[in-house]
């Protein structure tokens, strides 16, 4: 008989679309012989503290149905830093939310009921796991992301675009934001060290990547492998407003990386820090500010796709 899966339901994701579908999506798991224990999240980082509940009530199969975000409280709920309890663990995602960038550079399928059957063939692929430390509210906090964080510019679009309304699709919405965050954004004095390498400069963003998509299609890191032990570090220099815009297309692409003012390095642990306030999003999730520090934890999440 089929492992029971633990399944955490952000309702709000998308905009309120997964709690919409959400009904006749398990109708349909239920009949493909799908077993199953459904839990919905309630408020905000209630999916990590849902996360530990199914662990410790013995469930190894954790899956999420949502976005990126919900990818994210579930990640942090895991025990990560515990190498012999992951061997036992796996995580999946069904996406439904607005994002869905990292699922989406597994090529598993946009069809919820599709990728849980893909899901159900078990197939594990260790990924790399980041994590940072950074200051929020006046103290030190830390986290865990699977995808791609990233500091300045980027995290204050994540900031506008979880405050508002997400109702144009994943690409429409993280590109109104963008813009809207644009009009008023400068730019910041930052000190960056790439594995001791020191940077420094006027920088619009500093991005650290282990997935190659974000920000609903972006192709931002089109070198980057979940499993290859290294960050890809993507530095968007002091790019103006007009210069942000001429290469938006360019992003999409993936062909943004020859920009002279745009630098692509690899490193395992990453410092920024910034003279002016520089938010810090992962997952598309604002989680504080700088100063960060990141480190890379090789394989240890185990993920099906």
């Amino acid at each position: 008989m089929e492992e029971r899966w633990w399944v955490i339901v952000n309702p709000v994701a998308g905009n309120g679309r997964t709690g919409r579908r959400w009904g006749g999506l398990e109708a349909r798991l239920r009949v493909e012989g799908i077993r199953m224990e459904v839990v919905f999240t309630q408020e905000p980082g209630h999916a990590t503290a849902l996360a530990r509940q199914g662990i410790e009530a013995g469930f190894t199969t954790v899956v999420g149905v949502g976005g990126d975000g919900t990818l994210h409280e579930i990640l942090n709920g895991l025990p990560l830093e515990d190498p012999e309890r992951m061997q036992r663990i796996r995580l999946g995602m069904l996406p439904l939310g607005t994002g869905s960038d990292f699922v989406r550079t597994f090529g598993l399928p946009r069809d919820p009921v599709a990728a849980a059957l893909r899901l159900r063939e078990g197939r594990v692929h260790w990924v790399d796991v980041g994590q940072v430390t950074c200051r929020r509210a006046g103290e030190t906090v830390t986290r865990y992301f699977v995808n791609a964080a990233g500091l300045g510019f980027d995290g204050e679009v994540a900031d506008r675009t979880n405050r508002g309304i997400k109702a144009f699709g994943a690409t429409g919405t993280y590109l109104v934001y963008l813009f809207l965050t644009l009009l008023m954004y400068q730019n910041k004095t930052v000190r960056l060290r790439l594995d001791g390498e020191e940077h420094a400069g006027r920088m619009n963003s500093v991005l650290v990547c282990n997935g190659r998509y974000f920000g609903g299609g972006m192709f931002i890191a089109p070198q980057a492998a979940v499993d290859d032990g290294w960050f890809d570090v993507i530095v968007l220099g002091d790019l103006g407003k007009g210069e942000i815009v001429w290469n938006l297309p360019r992003v999409y692409r993936g062909t943004h990386l020859t920009h002279p003012k745009i630098t692509w390095r690899r490193a395992r642990e990453v410092h920024v820090e910034a003279q002016e306030r520089m938010f810090l999003q992962a997952e598309g999730e604002l989680i504080g500010e700088a100063p960060a520090a990141f480190r890379l934890l090789p394989r240890a999440l185990p993920f099906l796709a």
